[in-house]
């Protein structure tokens, strides 16, 4: 049989089973640390981040992207405190974060070895580590973020100040159809406040008729296509703005369009068509001018020929030595009549030469107006008689006495053209000539039982060189220009002249001048 072991030994041999068992355990326990050590400092080590792990804000470890990124070894930036390596500006926030044991990630400048700065992003995050509480920190440089950022900012400040100071309207709305932002060119245009149209669907802007008639076509934007249109838009103090709306959907969350006034260019146009009216018509009338001109002379010629003829002619009758007393009297009348025929036509061309060049004055002297009418009338009593006609004078009761402040000569040269026109054109008739009191001004008239003005002549008649021309009628002799000269001199007076007329019954001129 073999030793049988005392109890001694078996205690010692257990005692000598737990220290191996032990040993065995501790070492087992060091490898798994190993391992766990290996692989973090492999993943630490292929991150792009900085990595660092302080202890009372000093650094313990850190990976190679965290050396790199502030420009230092691993054996010098071991034990460096982490406010070493930011800039005075921001060390506040970080040692502030590192106290508080802040998750949350922030923003700080990091200053690298060679003194160059650059923007940081730090995230950090407390741990027990054997025991020790250690902060594990991971940064990374955002200083191209950042510049993306500002940029992005500037370029959207720039957007935003072309887009609000441009000339034209900018709506974005929803694909619900309501507004979300209106620039000042919208409100400038519209009278509306931006918290008065923005959240407010388009519609709001037209009249609720013409939408039913012309209803926006959200279909067609929805398509991708633009909507370019003609249309009015209702401002805030319910004005119609016409508008040419360019719409589309340039992104698939909301529409744009772009809003131009066209109150201006419709005004332009306007004006254009009533200048070009005015144009067509002014060129009707030069033309109408130049054909009245040539007609003019060519009357002027026939005119002035005849008395000049007459005048010529008997003056050769009076040199015959066989002319008898009775003979020579008559022709001498006719050299007379033709004398004055004559200078009555050089006077009508001289007047309205004068009035057209304003050589005409108006001397404002009182004087009786009974009297002036009595005047012209006895100058026609035997012009009267010739045509068997009657002069008949309707003038007002109690009015011996009426004072008229204006240019006597010139208010017996327009009743004497009148007359005279009137006399001319009746036959076994009558002339009347009278007055009436109206609202501080005297109307005057001269009425005939004359043949009438046609109606195609009624807005000629007081055009130059113009004469009324009648079928199956003798045409009267003159220029054309009487008419004309006495509308001038009326105006000239601040008075107004005018006619009515009814075929072979006659016709009336009536014309005012103010009581001074």
């Amino acid at each position: 049989m073999g030793h049988k072991p005392t109890y001694q030994e078996l205690a010692q041999r257990v005692k000598q089973l737990e220290e191996e068992l032990s040993l065995s355990r501790s070492e087992k326990n060091n490898r798994k640390l190993i391992d766990s050590e290996s692989r973090y400092k492999a993943l630490s080590e292929a991150a792009h981040e900085g990595i660092f792990i302080t202890e009372n804000g000093i650094c313990i470890e850190a990976n190679q992207a965290g050396c790199n990124l502030f420009g230092y070894s691993i054996t010098e930036i071991i034990g460096m405190h982490a406010l070493s390596i930011f800039t005075d500006e921001t060390k506040d926030i970080v040692l502030h974060n590192i106290k508080n044991e802040v998750t949350d990630s922030y923003e700080a400048v990091g200053v690298r070895k060679d003194g160059s700065l650059f923007n940081a992003e730090i995230r950090g995050q407390n741990y027990n580590y054997q025991g020790r509480n250690v902060r594990i920190a991971a940064i990374r440089d955002i200083t191209e973020q950042k510049t993306a950022e500002t940029a992005l900012k500037e370029s959207e400040a720039k957007f935003r100040e072309v887009v609000e100071n441009a000339g034209d309207g900018i709506l974005l709305g929803n694909l619900n159809g309501e507004i979300i932002d209106a620039n000042h060119g919208f409100l400038k245009m519209t009278g509306f406040d931006r918290d008065e149209i923005v959240g407010q669907h388009i519609s709001k802007i037209f009249d609720p008729k013409v939408i039913k008639e012309r209803p926006l076509r959200f279909d067609l934007l929805n398509k991708g296509q633009s909507i370019i249109i003609e249309r009015d838009i209702v401002g805030k103090n319910k004005e119609l703005i016409p508008i040419e709306m360019n719409s589309k959907r340039p992104h698939a969350n909301y529409y744009l369009s772009i809003i131009r006034d066209l109150r201006e260019r419709k005004k332009a146009e306007k004006d254009l068509k009533k200048t070009n009216i005015e144009l067509r018509q002014a060129k009707e009338k030069a033309e109408e001018s130049d054909r009245l001109k040539s007609a003019f002379l060519a009357n002027m010629s026939h005119e002035i020929r005849t008395p000049m003829n007459g005048i010529l002619g008997f003056s050769e009758l009076l040199k015959d030595e066989n002319c008898d007393v009775k003979s020579r009297n008559e022709y001498i009348n006719v050299i007379i009549e033709s004398g004055m025929q004559l200078l009555n036509i050089i006077n009508d061309v001289l007047e309205i030469s004068r009035i057209e060049t304003g050589q005409i004055k108006v001397e404002h002297r009182e004087f009786l107006v009974n009297k002036a009418i009595n005047d012209i009338a006895s100058f026609f009593q035997q012009i009267v008689k010739e045509n068997h006609n009657t002069l008949v004078l309707d003038i007002p009761e109690n009015t011996d006495q009426l004072v008229l402040k204006s240019d006597e000569s010139k208010l017996k040269q327009v009743l004497t053209n009148l007359i005279n026109n009137a006399l001319k054109f009746t036959l076994n008739g009558k002339v009347t000539v009278g007055y009436s009191i109206k609202d501080g001004f005297v109307q005057f008239y001269v009425k005939d039982t004359g043949i009438g003005i046609p109606d195609d002549f009624m807005n000629k008649i007081f055009d130059r060189f113009r004469q009324v021309e009648y079928n199956d009628q003798i045409k009267q002799s003159g220029t054309g220009l009487g008419l004309s000269i006495c509308q001038k001199l009326i105006e000239l007076m601040s008075g107004e002249i005018w006619v009515t007329t009814e075929k072979d019954k006659g016709s009336t001129f009536y014309f005012t001048l103010p009581i001074l």
